[in-house]
Order: C-alpha cells, then sequence, then structure tokens
C-alpha cells in the first residue's frame, strides 16, 4: 500500500502502462513513519486505526531537486483502483499476509464495489475505468475504457478512439483513428474499422467485417 499511495503518476501514461505510478522512497518512507510504532497488520482486524492519536495526514506530495510532484494517493486492485484516506489511517484487511488488494473487490457485471465486511473499509471509492493520467492525484485523467469493456487478444485501437460501457471487441480486431464505438456494441473476429467510422449503441458486428474509411465511395 506504501509504495502504491505514494507513487508517483506519470502524465501521459495510462494505468496499464504505469499501474500507480513511479516508484516514491521519499514519500513511502514519510508515509510509514506516521503509522503506529510496531503495529502489527497482519494480526489487525478490518478497520482497526492504523495511526496514532491525534494525526495528521503528511503532505502528499514530494519535491526533489526543486521539482515537486504529487502522490497517486490509491491502490490497484484486479481490474480497478480505489481512493481514499482510510487506506492510510484504518487497517484494510487486504492487507494480511494472505490476501491481495484485489480480493475484496465485487463486480455485477456493470459496476464494481467494495467488501466492506472483511476486505476493506467504507468511505473508499472504487473506480474501474483505465485512465490516462494527467499527472495529478486519486486517478484523474482522461478515461480510455469505462468499466466492462472486453478486449480480445491482438486487438490494435488507433489514436482519438472513444469505447462506450459493455462493449465485447474479439480478438485479432483492427480500429482506426477517430472511431467513435457506442454502448453494449459486439464486434466479432477479424473485424477491420477504417478511420472516421461511427457504430452506435447496441450493433453486432459479425466476423472478418471490413468498415471503411468515410470516402465518397463509402457515403
Amino acid at each position: 500500500m506504501l509504495l502504491q499511495y505514494s507513487a508517483q503518476p506519470i502524465a501521459g501514461a495510462d494505468t496499464l502502462e504505469q499501474g500507480a505510478g513511479q516508484l516514491n522512497i521519499e514519500g513511502a518512507v514519510r508515509l510509514v513513519r506516521s503509522l503506529k510504532k510496531g503495529f502489527d497488520f497482519n494480526a489487525a482486524s478490518n478497520g482497526t486505526t492504523a495511526v496514532p492519536l491525534g494525526w495528521v495526514m503528511p503532505a502528499t506530495s514530494t519535491s526533489i531537486g526543486g521539482y515537486s510532484f504529487q502522490w497517486a494517493q490509491l491502490i490497484l486492485t484486479d481490474h480497478a483502483f480505489v481512493t481514499g484516506t482510510k487506506l492510510v489511517s484504518r487497517v484494510q484487511g487486504v492487507y494480511k499476509r494472505n490476501r491481495t488488494f484485489g480480493n475484496g473487490e465485487l463486480f455485477n457485471g456493470t459496476t464494481f464495489s467494495l467488501d466492506t465486511t472483511q476486505h476493506y473499509t467504507t468511505d473508499l471509492v472504487i473506480t474501474g475505468s483505465i485512465v490516462v493520467s494527467n499527472g495529478g492525484t486519486a486517478g484523474s485523467g482522461t478515461s480510455l475504457f469505462a468499466s466492462g469493456v472486453l478486449v480480445g487478444d491482438g486487438v490494435l485501437v488507433g489514436d482519438g478512439v472513444l469505447v462506450g460501457d459493455g462493449v465485447l471487441v474479439g480478438d485479432g480486431v483492427l480500429i482506426g483513428d477517430g472511431v467513435l464505438i457506442g454502448d453494449g456494441v459486439l464486434i466479432g473476429d477479424g473485424v477491420l474499422i477504417g478511420d472516421g467510422v461511427l457504430i452506435g449503441d447496441g450493433v453486432l458486428i459479425g466476423d472478418s467485417v471490413l468498415l471503411g474509411d468515410p470516402t465518397p465511395y463509402m457515403q
């Protein structure tokens, strides 16, 4: 938790490329020094206070050689990320040695949530989007893929592509630049979609279909 929460978000990199961000030893050390001394996270129950009386969150930024940056202030689960100050101030059940951060992640097919009985406390926020970071905190930036988007193997997606919720893209699909794909779209295997194509909501595109660029011949 300490290394992810205090990591440096890299502007222009997405969640898949950078995870929580770049390692920030200074921030992690300062954060751990603010916690209870000699505290056993593995023995503590979910929701136990992990900080001393009168604790104040350390400054969530680091300055090195005149350069300053904000901490990520998040942790990554299997398919999402979680934010909130209680990640630091309270013991989360997922901090136990036999668990991972993804153990408390719940998904109902549409939205993500957290198990707050054994794995996480309340007052935390889980976000399922893959985000292109703007270098800010708590996963701020531009959403690359919304929750519920499933992309198969060998899929190539061009620049400026917008994909809605609940989209399923098969294997070997090529999607050109500037394509807009609506919600609930299913795209089969081996499909080629040219630049500037608009695909509405709830569309089904079969295998090996070619959708060309917007030329006079295609209009």
